[in-house]
């Protein structure tokens, strides 16, 4: 076990110095589950042996870091479960810096009984360990492909400072901006199927697939310009039941009521721009990281994508719709205290737009 644990300190040190290979890997993470025994915090030698090889079959060397959750089920008192949550945390901690694993890559909280995963009570007795690793994402494309984009003004044709979200079939999306100066990097295409997304405050947001055909060009690098149309808000629709599946961007049945609404306002407004934004609820005190960020941002775009797809199923023109994620940015609470307040943070917007 020595040996090992050397094995796993150094391979874990040496991260801090892999920075200038960084633009060949992107950050992505992993979940595991370590469950414990009826009030119990101790991890078992079966469930050391599975966290082990989980570690190993991941690369230590691409660990970046590490968050670890308690919880509990429901049986005993709120304030008992919070304390056994938090010592099932800590144990988990105790067996990662066992192993050889820094402090400083370890982070953790507790939730006692507030957020259970399953009806079956044994599921609940668990510590979540939440993985944020390196993977080589190389491109599918050969030769490669690299593609920049470029913002502007539609009538001015100045540069604006706009986010990029690229939408690649079957993988994460990535984001990025132009900048001021409206330009973008190079990005390297990952699949020959992307969807480019640009959005600015004041701008109605813009879609673009890049053409098949481009793809077969003998030329490296595909240069894009995206044409933003200024606008003015001319009204706003909040609407806070339009529920979504948990970590899913999948509507739930619930949110028809709601749902018929939305689609009654928009017909009373044919002929008008309208931008669907899409919120989350990640309180502000909660660990976060460049993954979690990322996932906050792509959730909220793909809900906000998925209420745009059924409105367009249900009659209302694609050319009249645009759709952006806003993320936890703009939460109504910063630290929810109970299950209604995080609704109001995980609402739908809709906005209506002029253009100018």
């Amino acid at each position: 076990m020595r040996f090992f644990t050397f094995i796993i300190v150094v391979a874990l040190a040496s991260v801090v110095n892999t920075h200038i290979y960084a633009q060949l890997y992107s950050l992505t993470s992993t979940d595991f589950f370590i469950y414990f025994d009826s009030d119990s915090y101790t991890v078992s030698a079966k469930q050391q042996q599975l966290l082990m090889d989980k570690i190993v079959g991941m690369g230590a060397t691409n660990i970046k870091e590490i968050y670890i959750e308690g919880h509990t089920d429901t049986f005993a008192s709120d304030a008992y479960n919070e304390m056994l949550a938090r010592n099932r945390a800590l144990a988990t901690v105790d067996i990662l810096e066992r192993i050889g694993v820094p402090a400083r890559f370890i982070k953790m909280e507790s939730f006692g009984e507030s957020d259970l995963a399953s009806e079956l009570h044994h599921k609940n007795r668990r510590a979540k360990v939440f993985f944020v690793y390196e993977t080589d994402h190389k491109s599918e494309l050969s030769p490669p492909k690299w593609v920049v984009i470029k913002t502007i003004d539609k009538k001015t044709k100045k540069a604006v400072k706009a986010s990029i979200g690229f939408e690649y079939e079957g993988q994460d999306m990535k984001f990025s901006s132009t900048g001021n100066s409206g330009v973008s990097s190079a990005f390297n295409l990952l699949t020959d199927i992307v969807t480019i997304s640009a959005s600015a405050p004041h701008y109605l947001s813009a879609y673009f697939t890049v053409p098949s055909l481009d793809i077969d060009r003998p030329i490296d690098t595909l240069v894009y310009t995206i044409e933003l149309i200024r606008v003015k808000i001319t009204g706003k629709f909040t609407f806070q039941n339009i529920y979504f599946f948990t970590d899913s961007d999948e509507i739930r049945p619930e949110s028809q009521p709601e749902l018929n609404k939305l689609l009654a306002i928009l017909k009373r407004h044919s002929g008008t721009y309208l931008e669907i934004q899409g919120h989350m609820n990640f309180p502000v005190d909660r660990p976060t990281n460049s993954v979690q960020r990322q996932w906050n941002m792509e959730l909220s775009y793909k809900r906000a994508k998925a209420i745009n797809n059924y409105l367009v199923t249900s009659g209302i023109d694609q050319k009249q719709l645009t759709y952006v994620g806003m993320s936890n940015f703009r939460m109504k609470h910063k630290l929810p205290t109970n299950k209604e307040q995080e609704d109001q943070n995980k609402r739908v917007e809709i906005y209506t737009l002029k253009e100018l």
